[in-house]
């Protein structure tokens, strides 16, 4: 289990995000993703190429191929996409074994963070339908190796997804708040992650839970990692809002998780499950 010093909810009500220590074993899965991936980025281009497929929808994502909200605004960094049930379908999987056997024990983690959340959400709101998410849910690890003269890595967003839990080996991540206040998140503490709530999670509360905008700065640390779990329910039939008075349908909810606009970080159609 986590330990959450106070509740995940309450958290987000009351700063518009999580912060979750995690327990030392569960820690130490943390610790032994980051010394795979660490492995993993420090292969050369070519060969990290062979890892991924022609979508980028799993496996390896070459440097600035993905952006926050428009071509112009590319991340600067590679990326890998791990999902659990799309692992028979990664290119070469047998070479990186145990880098993705890594990947698959944090998910685990992060997918029981993510459950205790929603259990949280589920008892606030008198939510009865189940919400299964694993299916439709990604592991992302961010590799930031290239120097670059601009200012931020990534530039500030929001997530389209339910929540996002994430963890940075270096300074970088800044929440973005209203009237321009920035907050930067440093992760001294071990094994502490943060559990930032997205824009789909904003439409199934009725606006009363605001996306979390956050940025990346560019501080030119060396071999900077971070390592999101993007979650969002398996879209697989209408999804009820969690605030019974919702302007939104169960239908909307359906259609956001699979159309939701690039505007929000077009995360979405990665989440809808092959």
């Amino acid at each position: 289990m986590t330990s959450k010093g106070s509740a995940v909810l309450d958290q987000i009500f009351s700063r518009g995000y999580a912060s979750v220590r995690l327990e030392s074993a569960e820690s130490a899965v943390l610790d032994e993703l980051f010394k795979k991936a660490t492995g993993f980025f420090s292969m050369s281009e070519s060969e990290k190429l062979r890892y991924g497929v022609e979508n980028r929808i799993t496996g390896y994502r070459p440097f600035s191929y993905a952006n926050t909200g428009s071509a112009d605004k590319p991340d600067l960094n590679d990326s890998f996409l791990y999902w659990k049930h799309r692992r028979e379908s990664q290119p070469h999987q047998g070479e990186i074994a145990a880098f993705l056997d890594a990947a698959e024990a944090y998910r685990a983690v992060a997918a029981e963070v993510v459950s205790d959340a929603i259990k949280e959400l589920c008892e606030y709101y008198e939510y009865k339908p189940e919400l299964p998410f694993e299916q439709a849910s990604v592991l992302q690890i961010n590799s930031f190796v290239k120097p670059v003269d601009r200012e931020f890595y990534q530039f500030a967003h929001e997530d389209a997804d339910l929540l996002t839990v994430i963890w940075a080996s270096h300074p970088g991540l800044e929440g973005v708040f209203e009237g321009g206040r920035v907050e930067r998140y440093d992760f001294t503490t071990p094994g502490e992650v943060l559990v930032m709530p997205g824009s789909l999670l904003t439409a199934m509360t009725d606006d009363k839970i605001d996306p979390f905008y956050h940025q990346v700065k560019n501080y030119n640390t060396p071999d900077r990692k971070s390592i999101m779990y993007f979650v969002s329910p398996e879209a697989t039939g209408p999804i009820e809002p969690f605030d019974k008075n919702c302007k939104h349908s169960a239908e909307d909810i359906q259609r956001l998780v699979i159309e939701n606009p690039q505007m929000h970080f077009g995360l979405s159609e990665d989440f809808v499950s092959a």
